[in-house]
């Protein structure tokens, strides 16, 4: 070997960084040394190469191989002093990243090439500590060879964490982040790596962790973010939820690995909030179901809305059972996907938001058929659900004037429901909406009155015309024990005719609880007595035989 590759300053050189790459040519036999680094970074045959610029050309990405090839053949026929250069090179993983590489050639007494040597920068790494926690980033996984040790890796996420930053601006939101590191990163065990993951994620890697550990080590989490004091004294309560996964036992390489912590995480968050999750079949299962929802719900969009569909269920006034009106409500059924219920793909329209239009269709779609019921049945009174996102669009108020003014509706008989589960942020400016959708004419109902944010506060804050009574107050009424479901209800009803709201009481199953329900003085009922959602046709026999009796 030549006394070029046998060099301690190449060595020293070689092992300075992990982001820089090291190699030099001995022209005459065109063998050339590459630092270990580089080797194990790129996926290299070995540190010695035989006509290392062909091997390395199959490591260019194709769209920058005229870069790299015109620089470099400009320094061998000397039009150039020095190879400078950036491009794309595929590293061991199969991916491109982008590095700056500098070589210079040295000649020979009479002017021949001699020695080509250079370096190579990966311009990716110089992020490899995030800015603002200090960690280390994800760019530095590809060190990790997950099949040959064991361990648990963590991904957790802050519950919440848009809200703070919304309701506190991203100063605080910063700080948050700084702190939750600190803390996060005091618990951590010896040997164990904390890296920065992606905005409030934050990737742990346990060597050699068993379960039971890392749960302990997750409620300590917890306990230590339950109140966190910022700089300007105030207290900040937040949770977090949890994906764990085992390797190599679940993952072996580091693409598997995050995407099984990603899957276990968004099932955490959606199913189990604030708890920790490992991965599961079950959870792979559910996230293939969540794409193939998802795409099939965007292809039924594109065409038209095919597959949605509004299902009927009847208000009924208290007494006559005559029916007044109903609440329409969505259903869909899929090219693909056939047995979807309501809270799976709604949920699915809210993450990726097509809800926004699907929303509007069904505004469209109810306006529709009440004026289309108008001549055979008389004005009904129709309601549909809107979340607070919906609400707060900025075309939501001239789209449902639109929709009203191009149809002939009476907005009198539209009664708008606010969902229980929306997150109302800002309640002055909703209630402006409110007033200005109430002055023309629109009737506004606050849904499932007595969970989620559908609570007194908001009555102090909103001005609606209907209450409708969530079910669970109602359901069991008719069973010994239920005392105060009574009293609560008949306190609510009573409540909302001093304020001067009608009242709309769900959840009405049976004879029973019709009968106890009628008797107080609740304007509208709904339930599975008097009949389930049902379609178009269904609800226009429902019509029917209310009208022939």
């Amino acid at each position: 070997m030549s006394d070029i590759f046998n060099n301690e300053l190449f060595e020293a050189f070689a092992a300075a960084s992990d982001n820089v790459y090291i190699y030099v040519c001995e022209m005459k036999t065109d063998i050339s040394r590459w630092s270990k680094a580089s080797v194990e970074y790129f996926g290299l045959e070995g540190e010695y190469l035989k006509n290392a610029a062909n091997v390395w050309a199959e490591h260019i990405h194709p769209d920058d191989l005229s870069i790299y090839t015109e620089d470099i053949d400009a320094v061998f026929a000397g039009t150039k002093r020095s190879h400078d250069c950036q491009y794309r090179a595929r590293n061991a993983l199969g991916e491109y990243v982008w590095v700056e590489c500098k070589g210079s050639v040295i000649r020979d007494a009479e002017g021949n090439p001699k020695i080509f040597a250079g370096l190579m920068t990966r311009i990716d790494g110089q992020s490899k500590y995030d800015s603002l926690t200090g960690l280390l980033t994800t760019l530095e996984l590809h060190h990790f060879d997950f099949s040959a040790q064991s361990g648990i890796a963590l991904l957790i996420g802050m519950d919440g964490f848009r809200k703070v930053v919304s309701n506190y601006g991203y100063n605080v939101g910063d700080e948050l982040l700084i702190e939750f590191s600190r803390r996060v990163k005091d618990l951590c065990a010896s040997g164990w790596k904390l890296f920065r993951f992606s905005g409030d994620e934050f990737l742990l890697l346990a060597f050699h962790a068993q379960e039971q550990q890392i749960v302990d080590f997750y409620r300590k989490v917890c306990h230590e973010i339950d109140a966190i004091e910022l700089k300007n004294g105030k207290k900040i309560g937040i949770s977090a939820s949890a994906g764990g996964v085992l390797f190599p036992k679940d993952a072996d390489s580091r693409e598997e690995l995050i995407n099984k912590l990603e899957h276990s995480l968004e099932y955490a968050k959606n199913s189990k909030r604030g708890d920790l999750v490992f991965f599961s079949e079950e959870i792979a299962k559910k996230h293939e179901r969540g794409l193939a929802l998802r795409e099939d719900l965007k292809q039924c969009i594109k065409n038209n809305f095919q597959g949605f569909e509004l299902y009927f269920q009847p208000f009924v006034s208290p007494g006559t059972d005559i029916i007044a009106g109903c609440e329409c409500l969505l259903r869909w059924k899929g090219e693909q996907i056939q047995d979807s219920y309501p809270m799976e793909f709604i949920k699915v329209l809210e993450d990726y938001g097509g809800i926004q239009e699907v929303g509007y269709w069904v505004m469209e779609q109810s306006m529709k058929q009440q004026v289309a019921w108008r001549s055979t049945y008389g004005e009904l009174k129709v309601s549909f659900n809107v979340s607070y996102q919906q609400f707060m669009d900025d075309t939501f108020e001239e789209r449902l004037v639109s929709y009203a003014e191009q149809y002939g509706v009476n907005p009198s008989y539209i009664i708008i429901e606010l969902t229980e589960s929306c997150q109302v942020d800002n309640p002055g400016e909703l209630s402006a909406l409110f007033d200005r959708l109430r002055s023309r004419g629109f009737r506004i109902a606050l849904d499932d009155f007595g969970t989620a944010y559908a609570s007194l506060e908001m009555l102090k804050c909103l001005h609606v015309d209907y209450i409708k009574v969530e079910h669970s107050f109602v359901r069991e009424l008719s069973e010994p024990g239920h005392d105060i479901d009574y009293v609560i209800i008949d306190n609510l009803l009573e409540m909302c005719k001093r304020l001067g709201y009608d009242s709309i009481v769900e959840g009405v199953e049976n004879r029973k609880v019709a009968d106890i329900v009628g008797k107080m003085d609740a304007t509208l009922l709904q339930g599975y007595y008097y009949s389930r959602p049902v379609c178009r046709e269904e609800f226009e026999k429902l019509l029917d035989s209310g009208r022939n009796e």
